[in-house]
């Protein structure tokens, strides 16, 4: 059992697990591609297109009712999301599959900070097997209690009478016995790949953001190793080694930067909106609420949130306490003049602050105040024009 536990914690078992499911596989092939079953995900992307435009139809036929277009604005978003996002992520396999290779390479052998990283890498890994659960419990929460309703509606009244949270315009009729078990299954691989790509694409960035921290982490450890073997002999005090690590890991945040950009400004816009859809389905008065899938979905959101910008933040505070370290465990008072001048170069680099950004955002504790803000500006604004033209 405990073997099994250890592989179930090993590097990215999550990630790959997930993305198995969607035909994808983070070992890319001999021709570099890691999409193996086109067919699987093609299914899942029509599938999920497909509701998508049912539920921008519904919105335009109830565009004057915002209780009614605020709830399918927020599985419509959703769907978005894990569009944009897995279309990002087929684009840039090949710059994502490299990425995660880099991270791996300092950790490789029984190296300096291996130990922690693995202690660290099976904190991470046991956080996203959570957050897998949080979306799987969306997901089955999401088609199985209306479909538990629907049946116990039946087996009560003898009345076939569909019972949905999901709000869509479909063009078929699921009063149909067999035409509702049609729409139950296509909301299997629309519910799988909502499950799939928020799980494997959010805790690949969080894998991710935790590798560069550990790694900003391993270059204070060698630094703190070096304090007492200074070596006054060489022009470089023995510290030409520390600086072409650090220079890489800079190097290595930037490609970062380049491969999530995309991904993370998506995630930071589009929350601000969902964030308020989901707090207007527990203010406003609602009938036939999926109380259950609503109380997951609400964990799903903010544990998003929580693992872009907290990871961002982890790097931020890593790379602070490195420059702190360089400053201080270095002799400066015994260096020659000439010394000190060269050796402010890297400690001026090391002072600037590091930062995962997504465009025009900077990830970290203050956009998370401001995304709360704009949701709760968001919120304010639908529940006033609910109440000024819907409750009178």
């Amino acid at each position: 059992m405990s073997k099994l536990i250890e592989v179930f914690l090993g590097n990215l078992w999550t990630q790959r697990f997930t993305f198995a499911r969607m035909g994808l596989d983070l070992q890319p092939d001999k021709k570099g591609k890691v999409l193996r079953s086109p067919l699987l995900f093609s299914i899942m992307c029509l599938t999920t297109g497909f509701e998508l435009c049912t539920v921008c139809a519904f919105m335009v036929q109830h565009r004057n009712q915002i209780v009614l277009c605020s709830e399918a604005l927020m599985h419509g978003l959703q769907m978005v999301s894990s569009l944009l996002k897995m279309a990002i992520f087929l684009a840039k396999s090949h710059d994502l599959m490299a990425l995660i290779q880099q991270i791996l390479a300092p950790f490789a052998g029984e190296d300096l900070g291996d130990t922690e990283w693995r202690s660290q890498n099976r904190r991470g890994q046991l956080m996203a097997a959570v957050y897998f659960m949080m979306c799987a419990g969306t997901s089955v929460s999401f088609l199985l209690m209306p479909v538990a309703l629907t049946m116990l509606k039946y087996h009560s009244t003898g009345e076939f009478a569909p019972v949905s949270s999901f709000r869509v315009l479909l063009p078929y009729d699921v009063t149909q016995p067999h035409v509702y078990a049609m729409d139950c299954c296509l909301m299997v691989f629309v519910l799988s790949f909502f499950c799939c790509s928020t799980t494997g694409v959010d805790t690949l960035y969080g894998w991710c953001a935790l590798g560069l921290s550990s790694q900003y982490r391993r270059l204070g450890q060698q630094l703190k190793g070096m304090r007492s073997c200074f070596n006054p002999h060489r022009s470089d005090y023995g510290l030409s080694g520390l600086f072409v690590e650090h220079a890489r890991l800079l190097k290595l945040v930037q490609q970062f930067n380049l491969c999530f950009m995309e991904i993370a400004f998506v995630e930071v816009v589009i929350i601000c909106v969902l964030y308020c859809s989901v707090i207007c389905q527990y203010i406003m008065p609602h009938t036939n609420q999926n109380f259950a899938f609503l109380g997951f979905f609400s964990m799903v959101v903010t544990t998003q949130l929580c693992i872009y910008l907290f990871g961002a933040e982890q790097v931020r505070l890593e790379a602070e306490r490195f420059s702190r370290l360089l400053y201080e465990v270095i002799p400066w008072q015994n260096l020659p003049p000439q010394h000190r001048k060269l050796f402010l170069f890297p400690l001026e680099r090391a002072q600037r602050e590091t930062v995962l950004g997504a465009y025009f955002f900077e990830l970290g504790r203050p956009l998370l105040v401001w995304i709360f803000r704009t949701a709760g500006s968001f919120t304010t604004l639908m529940n006033a024009l609910y109440a000024k033209y819907e409750t009178h």
